[in-house]
């Protein structure tokens, strides 16, 4: 029988196609997105499928399968009257249908929840319910409605609510656990019930589209080797700090035409009878790119996407370790999409940082033709780059030392699991080392590189 793969599904191969099924069936079942479903791709199949899932009940799914046994049964043979407990059961089937129109849920909903998680996480939702039936609601659970594959809801079954009359609210709290990074949109919610009967549930959904940006996972850094280096940035704390500007005093001179008269030093000028000034410099800054290796061929082994996972991992864990510090810091990564972006210190730093990371995804060809022209282009203005690397070949020895030969220093990370291509420890001709860390390194939480 097939074995699982890490994402979660099966390998389809002979009878590894039925666990798979029911692998799939607790997957997609209840609050999941049915044209994610890897067996049922026709809108027929899906149709049946959400019928199967999210209509009935478990209850309903068992007592379906031996009426379906004694229709079978009975309209194969005369010898029996199969059809007599069928037709009970038809009954029974038909009276619980016919009350999920009486009983559907009518409500209100309101629902609040952050925009942004960490992958692994539960995302907070508060929920609001109003009741505005006379019927009253019994039985009513909140639950996402046609969730990603890649998000869960917990609980699986959702937020329970007591039991309301016209006019009652009541609040309540369920989550969606993000499994991986990425942007999500979220159709909405939804009310349901299986009351009376415990066979069909009746629902309510409540559109309401909206985005969740899903981090990536990753663990602060304690400690980081910077490679050294140190470059005049025109701005200084006002390019890097959203706060104004914090220019450092050098001291005073004659007033000039086109001077701040905000500067002037009234204490100066009365002094000496002239119009003195104070004259400012702008600060120093340690500017840092960051480059991500985005380099993932169609035919790479399932490892591949792993390290590609784990490098996205680090370089959040260096922006924010850089965050914490006085760095300006660019990103820089080349997918489907070039992204560059420069970020300074300010309450939204690190997650304009993590903002890049949690949407950049791999691609088949090599990056570095698409990176090196707008890399080069700010060279003059970068202290210093970490690169992080999925491998370390000869492409990538040459694009370091070309950075290297404009003279910027260039910290090299290695995310890769077994031998590179070429041995990180021969390259005594850099003056900072090639640092490498494997999968099971990365999960297992890094302290310092």
């Amino acid at each position: 029988m097939a074995d699982a793969s890490p994402d979660g599904s099966a390998a389809l191969n002979g009878n590894g196609k039925v666990r798979a099924f029911w692998l799939r069936q607790e997957q997609y079942s209840g609050a999941k997105d049915t044209r994610g479903h890897a067996f049922f791709r026709s809108v027929v199949w899906r149709w049946i499928w959400r019928l199967y899932t999210q209509r009935l009940t478990k209850a309903g799914r068992w007592l379906l399968w031996p009426c379906l046994t004694f229709l079978g049964y009975s309209i194969t043979t005369l010898e029996l009257q199969a059809y007599v407990p069928f037709a009970y059961a038809f009954g029974l089937w038909f009276m619980a249908l016919a009350a999920t129109l009486l009983f559907r849920p009518k409500v209100r909903l309101n629902t609040v929840h952050a925009e942004r998680v960490c992958a692994g996480e539960v995302l907070p939702v508060e929920a609001e319910v109003e009741q505005c039936s006379r019927l009253g609601g019994i039985d009513l659970r909140i639950l996402p409605h046609r969730l990603p594959p890649e998000i869960d809801p917990a609980p699986l079954e959702g937020a329970l609510l007591p039991p309301l009359a016209k006019g009652d609210k009541a609040r309540a709290r369920l989550g969606l656990r993000c499994n991986r990074r990425g942007v999500y949109s979220l159709p909405g919610f939804k009310v349901e019930s299986d009351f009376p009967f415990g066979i069909f549930r009746a629902y309510t959904h409540f559109p309401a589209e909206r985005s969740v940006l899903v981090y990536p996972r990753f663990s602060p850094l304690a400690r980081f080797e910077m490679p050294s280096g140190r470059r005049y940035q025109p701005g200084g704390v006002a390019l890097a700090s959203v706060l104004g500007d914090s220019t450092e005093f050098i001291g005073d001179r004659e007033y000039r035409e086109g001077d701040n008269v905000r500067d002037i030093d009234w204490r100066a000028t009365a002094r000496l009878n002239k119009l003195i000034v104070r004259e400012y410099r702008e600060e120093y800054f340690v500017r840092v790119a960051i480059v991500l290796d985005t380099h993932v061929s169609k035919h790479s082994a399932a490892s591949r996407r792993e390290n590609f996972e784990h490098a996205v991992s680090v370089s959040a864990a260096i922006g924010d370790y850089l965050s914490r510090q006085e760095y300006i810091v660019d990103i820089f990564a080349a997918g489907p999409n070039l992204y560059h972006l420069t970020a300074g210190r300010g309450l939204a730093y690190l997650d304009q940082i993590l903002d890049i990371l949690a949407c950049v995804e791999s691609h088949p060809t090599e990056p570095f033709e698409a990176l090196e022209p707008e890399l080069i282009e700010n060279l003059s203005q970068i202290s210093a780059i970490v690169a992080v690397f999925l491998d370390w070949d000869e492409t990538r020895r040459a694009f370091v030392q070309n950075l290297r030969s404009h003279g910027v220093a260039v910290k090299v990370v290695v995310v890769h699991d077994g031998l590179c291509t070429l041995d990180p420890s021969n390259e005594s001709g850099f003056p900072n080392p090639v640092a490498t860390f494997s999968s099971a390194e990365i999960r297992r939480g890094l302290e310092e590189i």
